[in-house]
């Protein structure tokens, strides 16, 4: 049994987030990063030849510009089913209230509601996410190294953009820059998948 004087850690003492900064994700280890999502490409439709192409192009693009430092994550993230949830939770309340719908009925769509909820937790419907992230590390602390920081930041997130666009735009493929509170979401389901996803509406 645990003891009482045992510290309880919670995601706050493992997380690698300390807050936000101009729309920039703050570090505890005193670095800014910002998020680039990038539409995946769909190989199935390529020729042999065109998915020879991409990876070339893509190979080209990590060489030129590995002085960013680049890192790329693709990861599970959740389909979002919010708005659908909340209609079925609407139906359900009314349902609850209405005396004229018969109890059939009523547990009927108690049980849709539940069934669209678990599906919400299921793996199996979360869809494939691919992105690009940029750090800059701060020399110092401070209010003047965080805003050189940002510039030097913002630089290299527009170069990147450039490039992966002169990469992927033959593709169909799309990029956005994701705001702080997207970027918070990405992070949180990446070091906890399973609790992010009750905060991502």
């Amino acid at each position: 049994m645990n003891s009482l004087s045992e510290k309880v850690i919670s995601f706050n003492d493992i997380s690698p987030i300390e807050g936000v900064y101009s729309d920039f994700i703050y570090l505890k280890e005193h670095a800014l990063i910002t998020i680039i999502k990038v539409k995946g490409v769909n190989f199935d439709l390529l020729s042999l030849y065109e998915q020879n192409s991409i990876f070339d192009e893509y190979g080209a693009f990590l060489a030129q510009n590995i002085h960013y430092r680049p890192q790329t994550v693709s990861m599970t993230v959740p389909i979002k089913m919010g708005t659908y949830l909340h209609k079925w939770k609407l139906q359900h309340i009314k349902s609850s209230q209405d005396s004229e719908v018969n109890e059939n009925l009523r547990q009927l769509r108690a049980s849709y509601l539940y069934e669209y909820q678990q599906k919400e937790t299921d793996l199996s419907m979360a869809v494939k996410a691919h992105f690009i992230v940029l750090k800059e590390k701060l020399k110092k602390p401070t209010l003047e190294y965080l805003q050189d920081a940002e510039k030097k930041l913002t630089e290299k997130r527009e170069e990147i953009m450039r490039a992966i666009h002169q990469v992927l735009n033959a593709y169909d493929s799309q990029q956005e820059v994701l705001s702080a509170k997207e970027a918070l979401s990405v992070l949180h389901q990446f070091l906890d998948y399973k609790t992010s996803i009750y905060n991502q509406h």
